[in-house]
């Protein structure tokens, strides 16, 4: 049976009893006694969970006895949410005209109150029967004395033995080296600090940075002290005082204590390793400080923490971030522990389940060591094995002491954070968590306490936050749109899961996973049917329901949840009655094809979030959208057969992520409704034109909005209506955006000049500029000039001729970041002057020229890695490559003719696209092109492959698209192609042959024939692809197999559509050439 945590659930619901919406129904009477009643039994029970929670290790009873108190909590949590969706309902409806009509949902106030009272008081009598039994359990209040028993566990000291420890080698000498180049060059005191996650090894390092030989020799004094949780100024003193030799005595008093370290420091320089900090108290460390900063030129005080919020506070120079071991050395530690005298672990089979069992570690040291005393002198592959399989809770006494570990960091956390933490067992592992949706997910199930006037959004950031500082997510990643992604670490996910897997789980329907019926939170991945599942009758009331795949007869099921909280879909929206899913916060309908969303989706009044990307076909939301007055979120990125936006968005006063919004003409509809939203992320404003005036565009505020990172603005304009283009120029001027702005498009602009926003550069930050189809502009603004500009994309600017220095800003170094230049369909550029004596894109590294026709001259770009060129002039396009010597990736297109020898230098280069150009065989484009890895050649002209084709012996992928004249590949063209390992061939009407060459292609492993009329046999030879793995035929409807498809041995799927003569021929059992077939493992016949 898992742990039972549940002081988050009761803090949670002490917060919702005191909150202001049950002020909001003037509770009296009966009703007012039970909610006072219900808190005063709820913070009597919190006083002792703590230490009740502790002692669950050792005492079954207690563990049942907090799992009866949970239910009950659970129970009572449904109550408050029936009473605050009904405040939610009255605050709705205050008006005159509605009160008479939907008052308490047509119930009548004085009954509901009643009802409510009864509810509440069979819970609060559940509650105190439970809660009675804590006197025989002996609770204190507060903290429990298990955890001061694991403190003293918890002590370290200076002493290691480094032969013990691998693969830290590295990190010790940049450390070590660090201190002493510092030594002599720093007159204050220097603190340096290692931060990681539990069992990282942050102790190790330090240690043996202490007891390393030229550290101990520059410094005259060295203390260990190992801090922990308690950062008392005295203690901790004293602590140090005795770790430099001193005697404190019987100095009981700080003062006296300082007073007599600081004598000791005086004149001496010191190391002094704090290890295991805690404390997040800047004025406790300023205290602690002061008495050491009397040492020596080149002081030293190293920490240890698990909490980057104590580095970042503590260090005096960026902190050093441990890492993880890698796969190589985890396997080393694990044979070290593993294995015994006479014993070396070289057997293969061992070695292979012991690197899949460090890989599940992670490369943290303390869970490799853990696991390595377990097979501890097992020997048998079935011991290993067990290990490998097992869950981490379920080793021994070994798992517990990792999970004892890494709950440490867990214990420190308050409550609510607790339980956010622990929700995220529900993502499978390796899981991508979307930081928006992540904190939209704690919203919806009441997890973010409120705190006065600070948002929930705003709140779950800070959570977000903390758990990051705190090592519980790793490999935090921000988009330009201002898009975080974070993941848990393995042995992370396994503490959570530990805590909550009999609430939260993650199942594969496919592999027969069992749903604890305990389970509130659900999240389904890789399953075809609920039936493969289980009954989920058996189950409790779910609170979550996340399918990441489609499942057939789920709507009925969710239909009947009445108190589901949060649904995340993968199917049909129309079959399911929202108007049942008065509780639901969270709905996530991503990627329906739907048109319409029902318009009982607007009754849900207690939504949070809306998620309706990639709805391609949606064409418009619910007329009532403006009465879901708690949105936070309404993602509707993708949706593009949207041709409105629901009236009075405005209204939405919580509303932080609006990824679209198109202005109309109705009332209600205009640009004005975005004045009041704090908006953040990415933002798309289309409909401009029909923005009456300069003055409304002011009103949009987008200059205040200084969390939007992404803004898209865009005059598209539907049938045959004009754009205002004398007022598009003050328009735009009207909505400059703030300063903070990363990412900026502009598209259909029709002024004559960019606004002085742009041409002032009043938006330094940006990261990113699209400018498209502003075809009147005859002068593009001074993008030279942004320091932090990557990428940059200009299309169908039509007015442009030239590009002159002002483009370029007057820089000594212009466009200094920029990586990605792309330039399309600028058909009267002609000219593009570059500036003597300056530097342009030193970093430029993918550069697009297409539709270019006039322009003959680029600056010399030397830097390129990937060059998409394209109906340009064909001087331009040999230029280009003769200047770029690092050349990685090329698509050319457009161009009847090649000049000779045009890659003849690109050594480097690994992939190659040839479109709509003519190839023959005697052309050299494929000449010396050794480290060539994909080729893809699309075009009717082509003939023939060129001979160097046959010397590609990198080659791994080879493309043919709509090659219409291509009749056949080459017999001894394909003899060379010793790596090939993906062939497509695609709508070539004449190809009539893969020829007997395909023979040499002895790595081949997938074969597509996809729409090649002409193609009617495949060769003989075609039985000694040994590596052939799967065949893809896709209406080539004369085709027939040869018998030699039976020696493929190494095939394993066979998928054919729409080839009515093979469907024939290898028909189950009756066809000419299913003997030949029969026994592939997966072949899929498709009409």
């Amino acid at each position: 049976m898992a742990e039972v945590f549940l002081s988050p659930l009761v803090g949670t619901i002490l917060d919702s009893l005191k909150s202001g919406s049950l002020k909001e129904l003037e509770l009296a009477g009966s009703l007012k006694t039970e909610v006072a009643s219900l808190e005063s039994t709820l913070t009597t029970i919190q006083a002792v969970l703590q230490d009740a929670e502790e002692k669950q290790w050792k005492s079954e009873a207690i563990k049942n006895w907090l799992g009866k108190l949970k239910q009950a909590a659970y129970d009572l949590e449904v109550v408050l949410d029936d009473f605050n969706t009904e405040a939610l309902r009255r605050s709705l409806h205050t008006d005159a005209r509605s009160q008479v009509t939907t008052f308490f949902s047509l119930r009548n106030p004085l009954l509901f109150r009643l009802d409510m009272a009864r509810k509440f008081k069979n819970v609060r009598e559940k509650l105190d029967a439970i809660a009675g039994e804590k006197s025989k359990f002996h609770l204190r209040e507060g903290v429990g004395e298990a955890e001061i028993e694991r403190n003293e566990d918890r002590q370290t000291s200076s002493l290691v033995t480094e032969s013990e420890v691998l693969g830290r080698a590295d990190e010790k000498e940049k450390i070590v080296s660090m201190l002493l180049s510092n030594v002599s060059y720093h007159d204050d005191l220097s603190v340096y600090a290692i931060c990681g996650m539990g069992g990282l090894g942050k102790t190790t390092i330090a240690q043996l940075v202490y007891n390393d030989e030229n550290v101990a020799k520059v410094f005259d004094l060295r203390g260990w002290v190992c801090v922990s949780d308690d950062f008392d100024i005295k203690r901790l003193t004293k602590a140090i005082v005795e770790s430099f030799g001193g005697k404190s005595g019987d100095i009981q008093e700080l003062d006296p204590l300082q007073r007599y370290l600081v004598e000791k420091l005086v004149g001496k320089r010191f190391l002094l390793v704090l290890d295991d900090v805690w404390n997040e108290y800047h004025d406790k460390w300023d205290r602690l400080k002061q008495a050491l900063q009397c040492g020596r030129k080149g002081s030293t005080v190293i920490v240890t923490t698990r909490l980057e919020k104590v580095a970042l506070m503590m260090a005096t120079t960026p902190f050093y971030r441990l890492g993880y071991l890698s796969d190589d050395d985890s396997w080393s530690l694990l044979k070290q522990r593993a294995f015994g005298t006479g014993m070396n672990g070289s057997n293969a089979n061992l070695e292979t389940i012991g690197r899949r069992i460090v890989h599940r570690c992670g490369g943290v040291p303390l869970a490799i060591k853990a696991i390595g005393s377990i097979l501890r002198f097992r020997s048998q592959e079935s011991e290993w094995l067990r290990v490998k399989d097992s869950e981490i809770w379920d080793l021994e006494d070994e798992g517990s002491r990792i999970l004892a570990v890494l709950r440490l960091s867990y214990e420190h956390l308050p409550p609510y954070m607790r339980q956010c933490f622990s929700f995220c067992s529900i993502f499978p592992k390796d899981f991508v968590i979307e930081k928006d949706k992540l904190i939209g997910l704690w919203m919806a199930n009441g997890f973010i306490p409120s705190r006065g006037a600070l948002d929930l959004h705003d709140m779950g950031c800070e959570i977000f936050s903390e758990l990051t500082w705190r090592s519980f997510f790793q490999e935090i990643k921000e988009d330009i749109d201002g898009t975080v992604t974070c993941k848990m670490h393995d042995l992370i996910h396994d503490l959570a899961t530990s805590i909550m897997r009999q609430e939260c789980s993650v199942i594969d329907a496919n592999e027969g996973s069992q749903i604890p019926k305990t389970a509130r939170h659900l999240l389904v991945y890789n399953s075809r049917s609920w039936t493969k599942i289980m009954d989920l009758t058996t189950l409790q009331p779910l609170q979550s329901l996340i399918l990441c795949s489609y499942l057939s007869n789920a709507s009925r099921f969710i239909s009947k949840q009445k108190y589901l909280k949060v649904l995340d879909s993968a199917f049909n929206s129309s079959n399911i009655a929202f108007k049942n899913s008065k509780h639901l916060r969270y709905l996530c309908l991503e990627g329906f094809n739907v048109k319409t969303l029902p318009e009982s989706t607007s009754s849900l009044h207690s939504l949070q979030t809306l998620s309706l990307k990639d709805c391609f076909n949606l064409k418009k939301l619910p007329k009532g959208t403006k009465n879901l007055k708690n949105l936070r979120y309404l993602d509707i990125r993708g949706c593009r057969a949207l041709t409105s936006t629901p009236v009075a968005l405005g209204q939405l006063s919580f509303l932080r992520k609006l990824s679209m919004f198109i202005v109309g003409k109705e009332e209600g509809c205009g640009i004005n409704e975005l004045k009041e939203l704090a908006l953040e992320g990415e933002l798309s404003i289309e409909g401009l034109h029909n923005v009456k005036s300069s003055m409304e565009a002011k009103n949009a505020n987008l200059i205040k909005k200084h969390n939007l990172r992404s803004l898209s603005l865009s005059w598209r304009v539907c049938g045959n209506e004009n754009s205002h283009h004398q007022s598009d120029e003050e328009i735009l001027s009207a909505l400059q955006p703030h300063s903070n702005l990363k990412k900026l498009c502009i598209i259909d602009y029709q002024g004559l000049m960019f606004p002085y926003w742009m041409m002032d550069l009043l938006l330094p930050n940006l990261v990113e500029i699209s400018l498209e189809n502003c075809e009147r502009c005859h002068q593009l603004p001074p993008l030279g000039k942004l320091r932090f500009l990557k990428v940059l994309n200009i299309c169908r600017i039509s007015a442009q001729k030239y590009i002159d220095d002002t483009f370029y800003g007057n820089m000594e170094s212009s466009f200094p970041s920029l990586e990605v230049l792309s330039i399309r369909e600028a058909l009267c550029l002609e000219e593009w002057t570059t500036v003597n004596g300056t530097e342009h894109f030193p970093l430029l590294s993918s550069l697009t020229i297409n539709d270019c026709p006039k322009l003959v001259k680029l600056p010399m770009i030397q830097s390129l890695k990937q060059l998409d060129i394209g109906g340009t002039n064909v001087s331009l396009l040999t230029a280009l490559i003769m200047n770029a010597t690092v050349l990685t990736s090329l698509r050319i297109s457009d161009f009847n003719e090649l000049p000779v020898g045009l890659l003849q230098n690109q050594k480097q280069l690994q992939s190659l696209t040839v479109l709509s150009c003519s190839l023959k065989s005697s052309s050299d484009l494929l000449d010396n092109l050794s480290s060539l890895k994909y080729l893809d050649i699309q075009g009717p002209s082509i003939e023939s492959l060129p001979a160097g084709l046959q010397d590609l012996s990198s080659l791994e992928t080879l493309n043919l698209y709509c090659c219409d004249s291509l009749v056949s590949l080459p017999v001894n063209g394909l003899q060379g192609l010793s790596s090939l390992s993906s062939l497509r061939i695609q709508n070539c009407k004449t190809f009539a042959s893969l020829s007997e060459g395909v023979r040499y292609l002895t790595s081949l492993q997938r074969l597509a024939l996809i729409e090649c009329p002409e193609l009617t046999s495949l060769p003989r030879s075609i039985q000694h692809l040994s590596s052939l793995q799967c065949v893809s035929i896709h209406n080539c409807r004369g085709l027939t197999l040869p018998q030699e498809v039976r020696n493929l041995n190494a095939l394993e799927t066979l998928c054919i559509s729409e080839c009515p003569q093979l469907k024939r021929q290898c028909k189950k059992l009756r066809g000419e050439d299913w003997p030949n077939i029969a026994r592939k493992p997966s072949i899929r016949i498709i009409d």
